[in-house]
């Protein structure tokens, strides 16, 4: 078993964050609600192209969901005794469960030489120019060189610390400016940071840094700094800065509906089905916004979004994409316990300008108006590779320019109304840039849904039957979520800072019932925006549970369960420095999450970088947006051992039996619609064998259970030649027990099993 164990754990580590998109290794955003994948080409999220291999990477979701074992997230849930077992919990999830909604997000340089040569430079989202290279930010001689932290898990899942180093290859610096049990390392940047940078042929540089936190009224967005330095010899006039967006929301609700020729392969190529968002861009003349009334406070905004629209090709109102079981794709592989009418493409997606006209030593564009084009296209026929967008596949540089600087007059001043577009374009400039000079722009982007608005889990209220008619509220938890980018960029990242998280882990009671456990430690933390007796201001916990229909829903619905106050002696051993927690209405062979939040006593004053007073800041919780602040493999509780079930004098039981596969009939399988085929034996001995035959003998299972702890053992109906799942029939179970109590004793019984 070690030497597998050993092979396993260098396969997990050469495909962790694997490269996706041609031979850029990416780094993943994901402390905030928000993810996104980085590379050193200047691409955010995944590639908009004909090509399965981009599907992997996150791009722009929200909110994001661990997903794809060995390949992007292995370092979170790499769970090898799991692995060993046959537990779920590290299978490849569906596509459908990932909200992506973008296809990817790229960065063009369009620039004219002092020869008068016409060059563009761009990193997707539909291919990436040939000239590219990517470069590694020389993080030893930079402001942030001081920034991350090395302990437990920071050190696995970033790769730069002062104390740690583990950059491969050509993938962006990741930072995590955060540890459990503490305040934010450094308060004056973000929790999370990533920098990426690559070089073009027209000799600009650019250094993007993307930021974000976990803070609850600060994780819906993605803040990013992007800085082009001439590093070439020639004088470059114009030189134009493009952001090229694929938006598209959302991956998962279009995944299901196969019963109208809908599927996630239509939203990876941009097939029309897929293609029904409302666009919006703010600065339009005829903007006109979900909500009327709040249209003068948007356009105070320079903005583009868009949300989920509805497809002409249903006989019903599909805006936001309330789920229909009678068109659904009910596959165990793709069915997620959705219900009827539950909305699956709730989200307000959007591109916010922050800055382009920064203070410093940086050259701005001739114009303040910006950005000075903006542009949208439809997508195009994928079957036929003709996309109506500028792109290397199809253009050369001249036409690439044109096709993107020439504007008529629908580019401007008309928000875009057809329901086939795919592609959209912020371009500033134009910019003259000589050699060694900088020009910066600064921007956001940001999510938002009506959940967000009313401050619930997005899984709890997208299963109301209220959320329909509050799905546009998203379109105001979005402008708030960017106000709020903007207010932590103005105040140069320095915002009021959550309470930390604490490390929990999970015990087994004699019952068969989670117990949760963490330190005390956070209660030592000190508040950097305070001092003395203020700072010390951690005041309790509060208990988060998710009992999912799936173990893919990481985000939900969750369940308040209990306030435990600083010291409570019920909960807190002083001796241990440790509080427990049982969780008494949980069951064995049941999965769960659980978050922990610490919660502070609040304070009367808070001040920003120029001393200001904004007036009293209420207590604060800290979140559960990102992997390190929950569970990310599903806690089981099982049934512990016992002396009698070792003496094999109480009855050995399969369970549920007889089995139905029914997703609708929880009495005869277990909930759990990402575990489907779980049965378990229970009152077993510490030590027994178990064997089941088919009504003919053949044998379908044997294998020795060897748990101290647990009485119990789980079969997901695989056969002993691992040919796939048994069928439907009547199945004889045998138990030899091998405690030395009863050694060789025998319980036999029968199983049902309908698919």
């Amino acid at each position: 078993m070690k030497p597998f164990i050993f092979i396993l754990s260098i396969h997990m580590t050469l495909v962790a964050q694997l490269d996706m998109i041609g031979g850029y290794r990416p780094r993943i955003i994901t402390r905030g609600k928000m993810w996104s994948a980085f590379r050193n080409n200047g691409l955010d999220g995944g590639g908009d192209r004909n090509n399965s291999s981009s599907h992997s990477q996150e791009s722009l979701s929200y909110p994001g969901n661990i997903a794809r074992s060995f390949t992007d997230f292995v370092e979170y849930f790499a769970d090898v005794e799991a692995y060993l077992n046959g537990d779920p919990h590290i299978i490849d999830p569906p596509r459908v469960t990932i909200s992506q909604n973008s296809k990817g997000q790229g960065i063009w340089v369009l620039a004219i030489n002092q020869d008068l040569d016409t060059l563009v430079s761009c990193s997707g989202p539909r291919g990436l120019s040939y000239d590219i290279e990517s470069e590694t930010y020389d993080i030893y001689n930079a402001l942030e060189s001081t920034l991350g932290d090395s302990s437990w898990p920071n050190s696995q899942r970033s790769n730069y610390s002062p104390d740690h180093q583990s950059i491969i290859g050509n993938e962006p610096i990741e930072i995590h400016n955060y540890r459990y049990h503490d305040y934010i390392i450094n308060d004056e940047y973000p929790e999370e940071i990533i920098i990426s940078q690559w070089t073009t042929k027209t000799g600009i540089q650019g250094t993007r840094k993307a930021y974000a936190w976990s803070y609850p009224d600060y994780d819906d967005f993605i803040l990013q700094e992007i800085i082009f330095e001439n590093k070439g010899n020639d004088v470059l006039d114009p030189v134009y800065f493009a952001f090229k967006t694929g938006l598209n929301v959302n991956s998962a609700a279009h995944g299901w509906a196969d019963g109208y020729q809908m599927g996630w392969s239509d939203w990876r190529i941009n097939r029309k089905q897929t293609q029904d968002d409302v666009f919006f861009y703010t600065q339009s003349d005829t903007f006109n916004p979900d909500l009327p009334e709040y249209k003068s406070d948007y356009q105070n905004h320079i903005m583009a979004y868009q949300r989920d629209g509805d497809w002409l090709g249903t006989n019903w109102d599909d805006t936001a994409q309330p789920y229909k079981l009678e068109v659904a794709n009910a596959h165990e592989n793709e069915f997620q316990g959705q219900v009827e009418n539950q909305l699956l493409a709730y989200q307000y997606i959007g591109l916010g300008i922050i800055d382009y006209l920064p203070e410093g030593d940086f050259v701005h564009p001739e114009s303040v108006d910006q950005p000075i084009i903006t542009k949208w296209w439809q997508s195009g026929n994928i079957d036929e590779l003709d996309y109506k967008d500028p792109n290397p596949l199809q253009h050369n540089d001249r036409e690439m320019f044109e096709a993107m600087i020439n504007q008529d007059e629908s580019d401007i001043t008309h928000t875009p109304i057809v329901d086939d577009l795919g592609e959209h374009a912020l371009v500033f400039g134009p910019y003259h840039l000589e050699p060694g000079q900088k020009a910066k722009i600064v921007i956001a982007f940001v999510g938002g849904s009506g959940a967000d608005w009313l401050n619930e889990d997005e899984i709890t209220w997208s299963l109301t039957s209220d959320a329909i008619s509050e799905h546009t509220l998203g379109e105001r938890s979005l402008f708030r979520n960017f106000e709020r980018a903007k207010f932590a960029y103005e105040n140069s990242f320095d915002i009021p800072d959550a309470p930390p998280d604490v490390d929990i882990w999970f015990g087994n009671s004699r019952l068969g019932e989670v117990v949760v456990n963490w330190k005390d430690d956070a209660e030592d933390a000190l508040d950097p925006d305070y001092e003395g007796d203020e700072a010390k201001d951690v005041r309790g916990y509060r208990i988060y549970k998710s009992w999912p229909p799936s173990h893919f829903w990481h985000n939900g619905p969750w369940e308040f369960i209990v306030d435990i106050p600083v010291g409570d002696s019920t909960f807190y051993d002083t001796s241990k420095g440790i509080y427990s927690f049982t969780d008494t209405t949980s069951f064995s062979g049941y999965n769960y999450y659980y978050s922990v939040h610490t919660y502070d006593s609040g304070h009367e004053h808070w001040y920003d970088k120029e001393g200001n007073d904004l007036g009293p800041i209420p207590s604060l919780e800290s979140g559960m947006s990102s992997p390190e602040q929950k569970n990310v493999i599903a806690i089981t509780p099982f049934q512990a051992s016992n002396s009698v079930f070792d003496q094999m004098t109480e009855p050995i039981r399969v369970v549920p039996n007889p089995y139905r596969l029914d997703f609708s009939d929880p009495l005869h399988m277990y909930p759990d619609a990402g575990d489907p085929y779980k049965l378990r034996f229970i009152n077993l001995p510490r030590k027994c064998i178990i064997r089941v035959f088919t009504a003919s003998g053949d044998l379908v299972l044997e294998r020795k259970h060897l748990k101290e702890s647990s009485a119990e053992s789980a079969w997901r109906q695989e056969s002993i030649t691992f040919s796939g799942n048994v069928v439907s029939g009547i199945y004889f179970w045998m138990v030899e027990s091998l405690a030395d109590e009863s050694l060789g004793q025998v319980q036999k019984g029968t199983l049902a099993i309908v698919k």
